[in-house]
């Protein structure tokens, strides 16, 4: 491209749409290079952009960016790249916080990834358990209701992949003629968010998709075999939707679901704006007091309402620590504990 930055955009358009093409529709002209690539699909580049407009210093940016290893970096950055480029107006309105791997994993790991870690490594050296136990992970799905740019998702997913990769070295690892792309059970599609904004729905998209190449690249390097998923056959469902207001069976059935994970927004009850505080009134509407409640613990009153038709499902969000002292102790935890919440664990103050 030249090195003013001038025809990049439309290089870039171009490669897209070849992207986006099967490769026997493909013109059979193509430059070498492009015709390389493989077909995406997955809808991941099928919407047409306008031809983006570059100049000497944004094309150099771009070159710059490309030098960098991008397999080594999580897919749940993205998330704090998003947050970083918010005007904090803006990030406050809509309750846009960043949740680091750190305390997203002291979320996820006391719900369900600790308990399974310690099934693996009570049953690893017997063999005839370990394809149930397999299954078992396959048949695990997550639903975030406020998942953001889809980070709690994209760790959940990442471990359970690690996981399901020791059973596969355990049944596998000594057979040579083993085609381990029959063999891995896990895939996005298990993995259900409901985000407000369309910005970042498709992140977490995409960053789902990343992380399951990330996984399918360690299967690789630990079998031998190259194992990649091109065309992008099975889709992360993230609806863009207010969590608030649609019904979550509709994206993924009870019987059907495991997890519910997530950092909902927060918004004091002092500080709600009148849309937020009647979202509240519509959550409690039978519940009187509802209106010292912070605008997360519509989360828990959704979950729990879910929950009802699947006793076996486990919730766990990062909250304000407010909803568990002063006067909405009183108002929320009765309501809720009065429809078959249990509490299983929780964390101090972070």
């Amino acid at each position: 491209t030249a090195e003013d930055g001038t025809d990049l955009g439309m290089h870039l358009a171009q490669l897209f749409q070849l992207l986006n093409t099967p490769v026997e529709k493909r013109q059979r002209t193509l430059d070498e290079q492009l015709a390389a690539f493989p077909y995406v699909d997955g809808e991941l580049f099928a919407e047409s952009l306008p031809i983006a407009a570059f100049n000497r210093r944004m094309r150099e940016t771009l070159l710059h960016c490309a030098e960098l290893d991008w397999s080594r970096i999580s897919p749940a950055i993205f998330g704090s790249l998003f947050q970083s480029i918010m005007d904090s107006d803006a990030r406050r309105n809509l309750g846009a916080h960043y949740t680091s791997e750190k305390n997203i994993l002291k979320l996820l790991e006391p719900l369900f990834l600790d308990e399974l870690r310690a099934e693996f490594k009570s049953i690893k050296n017997t063999p005839k358990k370990l394809p149930a136990f397999h299954e078992k992970l396959a048949r695990i799905r997550v639903l975030d209701p406020a998942c953001g740019c889809g980070n709690f998702l994209v760790i959940a997913y990442r471990e359970l992949r690690r996981l399901e990769l020791k059973v596969l070295r355990e049944l596998y690892a000594d057979q040579s003629e083993v085609d381990i792309g029959l063999l891995v059970k896990l895939d996005v599609d298990r993995f259900y968010g409901i985000e407000l904004e369309e910005f970042p729905s498709q992140i977490a998209r995409v960053a789902l998709w990343l992380t399951d190449h990330q996984m399918n690249m360690e299967v690789s390097k630990a079998f031998g075999q190259y194992f990649t998923r091109l065309p992008l056959a099975s889709t992360p469902h993230i609806h863009q939707a207010n969590a608030l207001e649609v019904d979550w069976r509709d994206l993924v059935a009870p019987a059907d679901l495991a997890y519910i994970v997530g950092n909902p927004p927060f918004g004091g009850a002092r500080f709600m704006d009148e849309a937020r505080r009647a979202e509240v009134n519509r959550v409690f509407h039978d519940l009187h007091g509802s209106g010292v409640l912070d605008y997360v613990t519509c989360w828990y009153r959704k979950a729990v309402e879910y929950m009802a038709e699947n006793p076996a499902i486990r919730a766990a969000f990062v909250s304000t620590n407010s909803i568990t002292q002063g006067e909405q102790v009183g108002v929320l935890w009765p309501d809720l504990l009065r429809r078959g919440l249990k509490i299983h664990f929780a964390h101090r103050t972070f």
